[in-house]
């Protein structure tokens, strides 16, 4: 719904500057979750950040329902900071509880398909209940039940951390230099060649993703004009990309990692993402963006998160939970932010020119993720087969 409310509320030519105010927003957030890894240990932070969150969004629901015109904008820009950076805190979080604590590869790879599937599930009932509902008003149902999931989430994983035996405490490096501090993921990421790399991926990723996106919105917002039908279409390609995601995830990304090794893997997504922008700049019609931002997403989800994630595996707590924050939410957001620049500044020039200027920023970015995925592969393989942890 996120995009859908904010054009409504805001203004789709305000969409850039969103994500720039997004990266801001997070870097003030950041440093504060640096602090809580420390203040109250992996498991009583993640119920804090849902909790805090259910809270928001409860509130955010609430002022809509009421459909005060006053508060438009400030609803607006409400949903679309919340979601963003819940997208990156909460659901890192996670993922780093789930998977990336463990030290054995083949414990982590069992897990992928177990959190990926139930993650897709989750979004494919929920799109094609938006996508189904829509366009007769029934907004508000749906934030609510985004609530109450939001409440229920955290009690399931403590079960799950419980049962699985999962540490709540994080075990700093005695042998770094700088003492724990609200920058200290920062320090980390930009230190570390290995994890440079892991956030090259993610902002040349982010950047492609929002010149995609901001085509499609766009197209979205001039053909179908009403929020309702924009949501419902949204909705739909919601729909369709995590389906995409889910199919990868129950049969492709475990074969292709097992019989390819994750050095070609990590190789796999920038050479499709290649084709991806060349054909969205080719025919830049609404259908076409439609179908470029479903292979880019159902692919990202399905296929090139789980291979980053596992390139976490044989890394020390403090990346895994510090420095992956960073790369997760600066990085991510880095990348929207850069391509939302890209996007504003090219607006001010003909459409031909958003298009293909920015197709050709895309393809210098992925010709440089190229030799970066290339190098993380190698480094990859290397630790593991000498029993290392990046600290």
């Amino acid at each position: 719904m996120k995009n859908a409310l904010f054009m409504e509320m805001v203004g789709p030519e305000y969409l850039p500057h969103a994500k720039l105010a997004s990266m801001v927003f997070l870097l003030v957030t950041l440093m504060l979750y640096g602090k809580g890894v420390d203040w109250l240990g992996k498991r009583k932070l993640l119920a804090l950040l849902y909790a805090v969150y259910a809270v928001l969004f409860a509130i955010l629901t609430y002022f809509f329902h009421q459909g005060s015109a006053a508060h438009h904008l400030t609803l607006g820009w409400g949903f679309y900071l919340t979601i963003e950076s819940f997208g990156s805190l909460g659901i890192s979080h996670l993922w780093s509880l789930a998977v990336n604590a463990t030290t054995d590869a083949e414990v982590a790879a069992r897990r992928f398909p177990l959190l990926a599937v139930g993650g897709q599930i989750g979004a494919c009932t929920c799109t094609f209940l938006l996508a189904r509902t829509a366009e007769q008003g029934q907004l508000v149902p749906l934030l609510c039940l985004a609530v109450v999931l939001l409440a229920v989430a955290p009690v399931m994983t403590f079960y799950w951390l419980q049962k699985n035996n999962i540490p709540d405490d994080v075990k700093h490096d005695v042998s770094a230099k700088a003492s724990p501090s609200l920058w200290e993921g920062l320090r980390l990421v930009m230190t570390r060649p290995y994890l440079v790399a892991i956030l090259w991926s993610v902002v040349a990723y982010e950047l492609v993703g929002t010149y995609l996106d901001y085509q499609m919105n766009s197209k979205a917002h001039q053909t179908l004009v009403t929020l309702e039908k924009v949501t419902a279409f949204l909705a739909t390609y919601g729909f369709a990309a995590n389906f995409l995601s889910l199919i990868f995830a129950l049969t492709g990304t475990t074969w292709l990692v097992k019989n390819w090794g994750l050095s070609r893997c990590l190789l796999i997504y920038p050479v499709v993402l290649c084709f991806l922008v060349v054909g969205a700049a080719s025919w830049p019609t609404l259908w076409v963006m439609f179908s470029a931002q479903i292979a880019l997403k159902g692919a990202a989800y399905g296929f090139n998160k789980p291979c980053l994630e596992l390139v976490y595996v044989p890394t020390s707590d403090d990346i895994q939970f510090k420095a992956k924050s960073w790369i997760d939410t600066a990085g991510s957001r880095g990348g929207k932010a850069l391509g939302s620049v890209m996007n504003a500044n090219l607006l001010r020039h003909a459409p031909g020119w958003l298009v293909w200027g920015g197709a050709s920023v895309c393809l210098v970015f992925l010709a440089i993720w190229m030799p970066v995925s290339r190098f993380l592969g190698t480094r990859y393989e290397q630790l593991l087969t000498d029993g290392e942890k990046l600290s």
